[in-house]
């Protein structure tokens, strides 16, 4: 992951650059330091690393037009290991013992001779290895004495620095809060505020102090089946007497809405039986009536 990568995780660190910053010299340096995956032997090494051009890691030759952009120096940083796994490499000791073993018609081998065979398995083997490329990218703007390293792996940014330290003579220093707070321009009473501040001990007795200090935790009452059954029991008894008065409610309203029904019909009924005893009224009090003047006109005939 680079600086022009779409996401990248960035180290900031603090390095002060020489007063005399000779770019020729510089590049010098950089260039006795580039990677090589070969020793003097020309054999691979576990751990090979140095400086490649920031544009194409294959490139090991350098210019100062390589290295130097206005106030800042880049240079990239490849970092490659191999390994041989454990059970093949003992596989093949084993093998190459029993191989000796019979050659040179012996029992048993002695520790300088399973030492010999146990160099060249694991160079032989280590030749063989592929190895895993990391590339980082390192970026020093010599104005600020920032520092900017692509990459959080331990061991690769313990390495970059060593080499920093020895190609620029300048050891670089993470820039933890505590040193920040010296370079993000507050006052001086601040500052010297944030240097008298005394470490807290967070080890075990501190911790042990603040469980002294923490109040005693409440023992919890004991929980018997017994206890948990007539609870239960309880529940359930408040659960149908909740349901009972519930239906009752729902008769009560049923009932209500029934009468409020019934009473409208009942004046209907009453008036519908009114009307025939009204009518039987008339007609007695007709025939009444009637019946004096059928008698009035017999007696004048």
């Amino acid at each position: 992951m680079g600086f022009l990568s779409a996401t990248s995780s960035i180290v900031r660190l603090h390095a002060k650059p020489p007063p005399n910053m000779d770019r020729e010299a510089i590049t010098r340096a950089v260039e006795e330091r580039a990677f090589r995956d070969t020793d003097e032997d020309g054999m691979p090494k576990a751990e090979a690393f140095g400086w490649v051009a920031i544009h194409d890691p294959l490139v090991t030759d350098f210019d100062a037009t390589d290295l130097f952009f206005q106030q800042y120096l880049v240079v990239g940083f490849r970092f490659d290991t191999r390994a041989v796994p454990a059970k093949l490499s003992w596989m093949e000791r084993r093998r190459q013992e029993d191989v000796r073993r019979r050659e040179q018609d012996l029992e048993k081998l002695s520790r300088d001779m399973k030492r010999e065979i146990k160099q060249d398995v694991e160079s032989n083997l280590m030749s063989r290895a592929l190895p895993n490329p990391k590339l980082f990218e390192c970026a020093w703007n010599l104005e600020t004495e920032a520092l900017y390293f692509t990459g959080k792996l331990k061991s690769a940014r313990e390495t970059f620095a060593s080499l920093f330290r020895e190609t620029f003579g300048v050891a670089p220093i993470p820039m933890i809060p505590y040193l920040a707070a010296e370079r993000v321009g507050l006052p001086d009473g601040i500052v010297d505020s944030v240097r008298g501040v005394e470490p807290s001990h967070l080890g075990p007795d501190a911790a042990e102090e603040s469980w002294n200090e923490a109040p005693a935790p409440v023992a919890a009452a004991p929980i018997s089946l017994r206890s948990v059954a007539a609870e239960a029991i309880s529940s359930e008894t408040a659960a149908t007497e909740a349901e009972a008065v519930a239906r009752e409610a729902a008769a009560a309203v049923v009932g209500e809405a029934a009468t409020t029904e019934a009473e409208p019909r009942t004046g209907e009924a009453a008036t519908t039986e009114a009307e025939p005893a009204t009518a039987e009224a008339s007609a007695d009090g007709a025939t009444t009536e009637a019946e004096p003047t059928e008698r009035a006109s017999t007696e004048q005939a």
